[in-house]
């Protein structure tokens, strides 16, 4: 059963009469979203901002480690 639109309590309960309530979603129907709690959402942006700053690190690395081969290739050119 799934319910659509209408009007909803002030405790959030779905008002009678109101909306529309179907036996089978329609095609592309997604529930919505429950709230994520604040503590997961924390967790999943430190995570985020790791992975951010570890990507950067590796990034620099390889950058410099392809300027010095660029460098020594040169320098060794007759």
């Amino acid at each position: 059963m799934v319910w659509l639109g209408g009007p909803r309590r002030r405790n959030g309960a779905r008002g009678l009469g109101g909306g529309l309530f179907l036996n089978d979603p329609p095609p592309g129907y997604r529930p919505p979203r429950r709230r994520t709690p604040e503590k997961v959402r924390q967790r999943v942006l430190r995570q985020d901002w790791i992975l951010e700053h570890v990507l950067a690190v590796v990034l620099a690395v390889s950058v410099l480690a392809v300027a010095v081969i660029i460098v020594l290739m040169l320098a060794t050119r007759h």
